[in-house]
Formats: C-alpha cells, structure tokens, sequence
C-alpha cells in the first residue's frame, strides 16, 4: 500500500501531477479512476463509480460518489464538491426488489444507472444530492443542501428540493479569472 489506508494508489488507472489523495479516501475500483493535474479528493470520501476528474478539481471531505462500475462520474476542470455531497449514478425506486448490491440482478427491482457530468466551473454546495443520468453544464451551481434530479442550463444558480433557477452567473468574470490564472502560473 501507498499513502492510503484503503487501497494502493499505483492502481488508479491515471494519477496527473501535484494531486493530493486524503489517507482516508476510499475507492472501491481505483482501476476505474483517472485523476487529471492539480486535484484534491479530501478525506472520509467513497467512491465506487467509474470516475474521471479534469485538472483543478476539488472533492471534500465526506463525499459520497456511487453507482457501482456500470455508470461513470466526470467532473469539468475548475468543478468543486463542498463537504458531504452524493452522487449516485446508480440507484434503486426502492418500490420492488431487493436494495442490495451482492444479489444477481433479476432480484434487484428497478435499478437505475446512469452517468453523471459536471461540467467546467460547477460548484456543488454541502449536502446536496445529485441522481443518475444528470449533466450539469459548464458554470452551472447548486445550493447547499439541494437535490438535482434533472440536467442544469449553464452559467446559472441553482437551489432547492428539487433545485429551481435562481439566478444567472458572471461567465465572462469566471473565464477572465481562468484566463489569467493560467497567464501568470505557467
């Protein structure tokens, strides 16, 4: 093992340069996990979902990203997930079958798996939840506290239980500031 206590971080399928793993992040399929330059995933995260991560991106800690190998988390350059958000990119109606993941799956009832997009300059607030088959497009937020159950327009705010629209984004201001970043820090 490396420097985590869950797994060995050589089997991640791609690990860019300057990217910090907390000691306590799990990864059930770290086979399935590409990590681009200049990430933090933060500690007490779970991931057990195929997952990709653009350069820059920012997962803290208590994350939960789930969905098993069949659906797929992928998050934009500049993306952040404040503390304890859940993505489930697999999940059950709960009506029928049973909710269990180590059962074949004619007894599972009504699964549904779908990959999830974060797009570019995405910002998730605490405790919000997003379900499967959802893309959030470049710009777009989402309150704290909020459950995304649909796809989000870009370079708008988002909040609620389900999330509504509340108001738009400064994209040129964002991109300017990227822009920039990347002139003065090459």
């Amino acid at each position: 093992m490396s420097d985590n206590i869950f797994f060995d971080l050589g089997k991640l399928r791609h690990r860019g340069k300057n990217v910090i793993i907390g000691k306590t992040v799990r990864i059930r399929y770290p086979e399935l996990v590409s990590i681009g330059d200049n990430c933090i995933i933060d500690d007490f995260t779970y991931i057990s979902t195929s997952l990709e991560l653009e350069g820059y991106v920012h997962i803290s800690s208590g994350c939960k990203i789930i969905g098993g190998p069949k659906s797929k988390l992928t998050m934009g350059r500049f993306s952040t997930f404040s503390p304890n958000v859940v993505v489930a990119a697999g999940t059950d109606d709960y009506v029928g079958g049973i909710a269990t993941p180590l059962i074949p799956e004619e007894y599972k009832g009504n699964v549904v798996y779908g990959d999830v997009v974060i797009g570019r300059h995405c910002v998730i607030g605490s405790g919000s939840v997003i379900l499967p088959k959802v893309v959030i497009n470049d710009g777009a937020s989402v309150g704290a506290l909020s459950l995304v159950s649909k796809s989000l327009d870009e370079w708008t705010l988002y909040a609620g239980i389900p999330v509504k629209k509340l108001k738009e984004r400064n994209k040129e201001q964002i991109l300017n500031f990227e822009s920039d970043f990347f002139k003065n820090n090459k």
